[in-house]
C-alpha cells in the first residue's frame, strides 16, 4: 500500500511542478509511436506503428496499432532511418500527411490534425489515469503473459493476404470446429480479413486438446495458494479472473486439475508457391487449468488475444501482453499543470468549448465539489482517499497493475452508497477530479448527465452548464 500512495505522489508532483519555464511555449502531439521494422513478414524495414496514446490525434484519425507506414508527407520511409522519418513530422506546424498500409488498405492516406496547446496544460485524458482510484473500473493499465509459441514462414508476405477459410472439418468434431471458426472469423474480421470459402488467400487447420489430470487432488494443501490469473476479455472490454496458472509460476502437478493445448496453422495458396499449401504460420498454446473451463469458453475469451500475434509475432515463445483501457468524461479542458485549477486550453468544438468556458477562466468548483487545492492539499487529500476506502473494495478483484501496484481493487458492489458518501467529502480529499467518472453510481449517486462548473473569470463567478461526452479508448500492444 505505501507503495502505491509514493508513486500516485510522484505521479502529481511530476505533473503538477514541470512546466513553470515554459509557460509560453506549445508543444504539439500526434499521439503515436514506431519503431523501424525488422520482421520480413510485415513491413520490413518501413516504420510500424506499436503504440497509440488515447484520446489522441491518432486514434481519432483511425490509425492502427501494427499499420504500415508507407510515406511522411509524401515522402517515402522505406529503408529511412528513424531520424529522417521523424524530421518529416515538423514540416507543417500544424497537420501531417501519412500513408499506410495494412490487411484493409495497400495504401491509404491520412490527414492527421496535431494537438497543438500550451505546454502546461494537462488534458482530462491524462489526469483520467492519475486519478485511476476513483475508478479502477474504468482506467486499467494491464500486464499479462500468454504461454504461446509462434512459428513464421519468413518468405510470407502477410500485407498480401486479405482472405481465408478453413481445413475441410471430420464429421465427429464438425459442430466444435464450427464454433471455433467463427471465432476465428470474428477476430480476423476485425483486423479487415474476409472469410471466403470460394477463393481463400489461405487456409486455417486447428488442432486441440483436452484432458483431465488423473494426479490431481482437489484437497491438496497448497490448491488455491497461486497467484491469480487476469486476461482481457476483448469482448465485454475488461479484464477477467481465469481459472488459469501463470505460465511463469511452478505449479505442483496434483493442483492441475485439467491440461489444455490448441494450435492452428495457416497454409498459404497462392503467393509462396502457387497452388501448393505452404505452412507461413502456426502458434501454439499449452494450458494448465485449476477447475473447469472448457474449451469453447476458453477459446471465445483467448483466441481473439492468441490471434493479436499476427501478423507482427514479436517475441515467438509467448506472447506478453500489455492493456491500456480507458473511459472518463471528456470536457475538453486542458488543466494548468501548474496548479490544476487555471484553464490552460479548451478543445476546439468540445463540450466546455460549447458551453462558453474559456482559457484563462479559474475553475473553483465541479459538480457541487471545490477545487479550493493546492498541489500539497490536492495530493495529500487523495492518498488519505485511498488509504481509508480500502475497506470499501472487494478484495476478490486485487490485481498488480503494469506499473507494479499489488493493492488495485475494484469497488464493492454491496458498499456503493458508501463509495459515493466518501467521494462527497470535500473538505477531506479534495476528491473534485472525480468528475472523470461520475456516470458511475459509486462515484455520484445521482449519476448525472450533466455537470455543473463555476469559473473566477476576472473576477466574476460565471456557471456553465456541460454535458460531457464518456469516452471509452482500448489499446493493447502484443509483443
Amino acid at each position: 500500500m505505501k507503495r502505491i500512495i509514493s508513486v500516485i505522489f510522484f505521479i502529481i508532483l511530476f505533473f503538477t511542478g514541470k512546466s513553470y519555464a515554459q509557460d509560453s511555449a506549445i508543444t504539439c502531439s500526434l499521439g503515436f509511436t514506431f519503431e523501424i521494422s525488422e520482421d520480413r513478414s510485415w513491413g520490413y524495414k518501413e516504420p510500424v506503428i506499436v503504440d497509440i496514446t488515447p484520446g489522441s490525434p491518432a486514434e481519432k484519425a483511425g490509425l492502427n496499432i501494427n499499420d504500415i507506414i508507407l510515406s511522411v508527407n509524401h515522402n517515402g520511409t522505406y529503408l529511412k532511418s528513424y531520424q529522417t522519418i521523424m524530421s518529416w513530422f515538423n514540416q507543417d506546424p500544424d497537420k501531417m500527411m501519412l500513408a499506410i498500409r495494412n490487411f484493409r488498405h495497400a495504401f491509404k492516406e491520412y490527414t492527421i490534425y496535431k494537438d497543438c496547446r500550451h505546454s502546461d496544460a494537462i488534458r482530462e485524458a491524462q489526469l483520467a489515469p492519475v486519478f485511476a482510484f476513483y475508478s479502477l473500473e474504468d482506467v486499467q493499465t494491464r500486464r499479462f503473459v500468454v504461454p504461446v509459441k509462434t512459428t513464421v514462414n519468413e518468405n510470407a508476405l502477410f500485407h498480401n493476404y486479405s482472405t481465408f477459410s478453413f481445413v475441410t472439418s471430420d464429421e465427429s468434431t464438425r459442430q466444435l470446429d464450427e464454433r471455433i471458426n467463427a471465432i476465428f472469423i470474428r477476430a480476423l474480421a476485425e483486423v479487415g480479413l474476409q472469410y471466403d470459402p470460394g477463393d481463400p488467400d489461405f487456409i486455417i487447420q486447428t488442432y486441440y486438446s483436452y484432458e483431465s489430470n488423473p494426479m490431481y487432488k482437489p484437497d491438496s494443501p497448497t490448491y488455491g495458494s497461486y497467484q491469480p490469473v487476469w486476461r482481457f476479455d476483448t469482448r465485454s472490454n475488461r479484464m477477467l479472473k481465469l481459472p488459469l496458472y501463470n505460465p511463469s509460476e511452478a505449479v505442483r502437478v496434483d493442483d492441475i486439475a485439467y491440461n489444455l493445448e490448441f494450435g492452428y496453422r495457416f497454409y498459404d495458396r497462392k503467393f509462396v508457391e502457387a497452388g501448393e499449401m505452404i505452412q507461413i504460420w502456426e502458434s501454439e498454446v499449452q494450458e494448465r487449468l485449476s477447475s473447469q473451463y472448457s474449451l469453447v469458453d476458453y477459446l471465445e475469451m483467448n483466441l481473439p488475444l492468441l490471434l493479436k500475434k499476427f501478423p507482427n509475432v514479436g517475441n515467438k515463445s509467448f506472447g506478453t501482453y500489455n492493456v491500456n483501457y480507458q473511459k472518463y468524461n471528456y470536457t475538453g479542458i486542458g488543466y494548468n499543470m501548474g496548479d490544476l485549477k487555471t484553464v490552460a486550453s479548451v478543445d476546439p468544438g468540445s463540450p466546455a468549448a460549447r458551453a462558453g468556458i474559456l482559457p484563462g477562466d479559474v475553475v473553483i468548483n465541479i459538480q457541487g465539489q471545490d477545487f479550493d487545492h493546492t498541489s500539497q492539499s490536492l495530493t495529500e487529500g487523495y492518498r488519505r482517499f485511498i488509504a481509508e476506502t480500502m475497506n470499501l473494495r472487494d478484495k476478490s478483484t486485487r490485481y498488480t497493475d503494469s506499473n507494479g501496484f499489488k493493492e488495485c481493487m475494484f469497488w464493492d458492489v454491496s458498499k456503493y452508497n458508501a463509495v459515493s458518501t466518501a467521494i462527497s467529502n470535500n473538505r477531506r480529499y479534495k476528491s473534485a477530479f472525480s468528475y472523470l467518472f461520475n456516470f458511475n453510481q459509486y462515484v455520484d449517486w445521482t449519476t448525472p448527465v450533466s455537470i455543473n462548473i463555476i469559473v473566477l473569470r476576472d473576477g466574476n463567478e460565471m456557471n456553465f452548464a456541460v454535458t460531457p461526452q464518456i469516452t471509452v479508448s482500448s489499446h493493447m500492444l502484443v509483443y
